[in-house]
């Protein structure tokens, strides 16, 4: 029995030292050697030049910056609309940076696009005001109808709403930078609409974006109407689990009108029917009636 606990002790001894032995740490102890770590720091650095932004838009608004179409940063205006977007790293081989505008209530934005020819030197521009925010409350409405325009800028900023038909209306904003206008009696069409403002004698940008108002005229509500049935079938159905299964439903009808018409000798009982013989006595005599006018 204590032959056989030596020889555990022994097995257990020797592997620990085995572990130890194959410890480097253990190995630089021994031989008096120094344990060396080195720690690399890299650093990074995509683009050469700087890109550097400020202006103002609209309280609390959001502003998004891209960069030939890629979104690089964004940020928050404070409560008197002042933003700034700082050392933004950019490419010399640069074309095009972007500023978006959203309102903080997200009823409306616009978008104003720079175009740059490559960036030799760091970029910097102070004092930019965006064009105001606009939104519908509805982008289709009836030919002769009324559309409801809104949005954001700086508070009590004077806003011209442009339309592509050479119309312009001007309206005040608020003390919160709101501002809503209706355009009436409409005629049927396509039409683009953007907003600019003045504030404190300094006009805004002009927007690289418009929203499009639709006037409907009466055919071209009948076929909405349709479409907006049609999806309002689909999503019934399909709520009720029968997936694709439903549109066999409207054929049946039509199917079973057919074949009677192609095999009529295959469904004489039907013909031969009480039921049937009444309604064809009830079509034959509405016939007759319309036939003399009683």
């Amino acid at each position: 029995m204590k032959s056989k606990l030596f020889i555990i002790g022994c097995i257990t001894s020797f592997l620990f030292l085995l572990s130890m032995l194959l410890s480097k740490d253990y190995f630089a102890k021994i031989l008096g050697l120094k344990n060396y770590s080195a720690t690399t720091q890299v650093l990074a650095r995509v683009g050469e030049n700087n890109l550097s932004i400020s202006g103002f838009a609209s309280p609390f608004a959001s502003i998004v910056l891209t960069i030939d179409g890629v979104f690089v940063r964004a940020t928050v205006a404070d409560k008197g609309g002042n933003f700034s977007l700082l050392d933004v790293l950019i490419r010399k081989t640069i074309k095009e940076y972007c500023l978006e505008h959203i309102d903080f209530k997200r009823i409306g934005d616009s978008k104003t696009c720079f175009k740059v020819r490559g960036a030799v030197q760091d970029i910097r521009r102070d004092g930019i005001f965006l064009p105001p925010t606009i939104g519908l409350l509805r982008s289709e409405i009836a030919a002769g109808g009324n559309a409801l325009v809104f949005g954001y800028t700086m508070p009590g900023a004077t806003v011209t709403i442009h339309m592509d038909n050479g119309m312009i209306f001007t309206i005040t904003a608020d003390q919160n930078g709101y501002y809503e206008y209706t355009l009436t009696n409409l005629k049927a069409g396509v039409y683009q609409l953007f907003a600019t403002a003045v504030y404190n004698r300094k006009p805004s940008e002009n927007p690289s974006d418009s929203v499009r108002l639709i006037a409907l005229s009466w055919w071209q509500q009948i076929i909405v109407l349709i479409k907006r049935l049609w999806k309002w079938l689909v999503e019934l159905f399909t709520g009720l689990g029968l997936g694709p299964l439903w549109l066999v439903f409207p054929l049946i009808p039509l199917i079973t009108f057919f074949v009677l018409k192609i095999w009529p000798e295959k469904f004489t009982f039907i013909y031969n029917s009480k039921l049937y013989g009444l309604l064809r006595r009830r079509e034959r005599k509405l016939h007759h009636a319309w036939m003399f006018g009683y």
